[in-house]
């Protein structure tokens, strides 16, 4: 090893330079004046509204907000996505107690077996079921948990286009 070598400083203090003068405050406290409010010119504008959307002034009356007018097209949206989301889960729990290798003889396994075998049915024997011991994982169910998803977004995107309101004729 070899000892430091130390290296001559190039740093010098900078002088204060007599042609440097402080600058004078920006707002001097004698010009400051308090703000005034004033009206607004124009009424607020208020951000379109889309299917089924509740408009901002019924939200803080629950009477007003349960007599909202709802689209039929949005309500059925919902209703097919709750439909479709009741279906997913039951699939995904069928796919979670068939890997954790659930008895199947017992009440809720057996129930969602039985209810969920016949959503499963069209999608068996697509891939094959890698299996270990007791524990099986069904690639099929994985696959109809996507195919089910995107019928039901396609429905859905569906049931937009045709409950749509037609766009008023412009001239031109």
């Amino acid at each position: 090893m070899q000892p430091t070598q130390s290296v001559p400083s190039t740093y010098q203090p900078v002088q204060p330079d007599e042609r440097m003068q402080p600058l004078p405050p920006v707002w001097p406290a004698e010009q400051v004046q308090p703000v005034q409010l004033v009206e607004p010119v124009a009424p607020p504008v208020q951000p379109i509204q889309s299917y089924g959307m509740v408009p901002k002034t019924d939200r803080t009356d629950p009477a007003a907000r349960r007599l909202s007018p709802v689209s039929p097209t949005y309500r059925a949206t919902q209703i097919l996505y709750l439909l479709v989301g009741i279906v997913e889960v039951l699939i995904i729990t069928r796919v979670v107690l068939k890997l954790l290798a659930a008895n199947s003889g017992v009440g809720f396994a057996r129930l969602v077996y039985g209810v969920s075998a016949p959503l499963v049915a069209p999608f068996q024997g697509i891939f094959p079921t890698p299996a270990s011991n007791t524990n099986v994982l069904e690639l099929s169910s994985l696959v109809a948990i996507a195919v089910y998803g995107l019928v039901a977004w396609g429905i859905v995107q569906i049931v937009y286009i045709v409950g749509r309101p037609p766009r008023p004729a412009t001239a031109g």
